[in-house]
């Protein structure tokens, strides 16, 4: 099976997934509770339904000594039911991840390559795009700065944020250092985050936890 990596620390443990089996293999492996079941049943497209099993296999591989349910807020934010631990749930084009911990955490996960030109804009401040610019790798970058801000917007929980003026990003050596920093200043809600990032198959991961 897939699991092609596994990195527990002190600010918890990120399980990632290749999606390489049908949903069908999938589910041969999946121990799916009645909720997980019912939520299956409405997934039509093939890719939805192998990111589904595979949150719930990394899920299973993680806890293997606990059966979990995994819900959601009004706004889509995941839950643990009855558990103290919170979990964050990613998926690119062919992997699917997860991270589980004690804190209030977040991660996305992004091909490298994929073009987000268009929307640059949108989520940059200009701040941001010049260090974009002047950076040796600006489509690196790019991704980099959107999967941190993707991360940090799942963790903070909060509906409506503009994303170029409301999240920044500290820039950084991104060639020297795997860690970085990030606020958001919303109207309900300000924090600070530490985020960290790492490449797997051409794609980048990128985790924040909230101070």
């Amino acid at each position: 099976m897939p699991l092609i990596e596994k990195i527990a620390n002190q600010n918890g443990t990120i399980g990632v997934w290749e999606l390489k089996e049908t949903s069908d293999d999938l589910l041969k492996s999946c121990h799916l509770n009645s909720v997980d079941k019912a939520r299956l049943v409405t997934f039509k497209a093939e890719k939805r339904r192998k990111e589904f099993l595979a949150t719930r296999l990394l899920l299973q591989k993680l806890l293997p000594e606990r059966e979990e349910v995994i819900y959601r807020d009004e706004f889509g934010k995941p839950s643990l039911m009855d558990s103290g631990l919170n979990i964050s749930i990613t998926h690119s084009a062919d992997l699917a991840a997860i991270i589980l911990s004690e804190k209030n955490i977040g991660i996305d996960i992004e091909q490298v390559q994929r073009n987000i030109d268009k929307v640059v804009t949108r989520f940059a401040s200009p701040k941001e795009i010049e260090f974009i610019e002047k950076s040796n790798d600006p489509q690196l970058v790019k991704i980099l700065l959107w999967s941190a801000k993707e991360a940090i917007f799942k963790c903070c929980g909060v509906q409506g944020v503009q994303f170029n003026r409301q999240i920044a990003i500290t820039p950084f050596d991104y060639n020297a250092q795997s860690n970085f920093s990030g606020v958001v200043q919303h109207p309900d809600k300000e924090a600070a985050y530490d985020l960290f990032f790492r490449m797997i198959k051409n794609n980048i991961l990128v985790y924040c936890v909230q101070h």
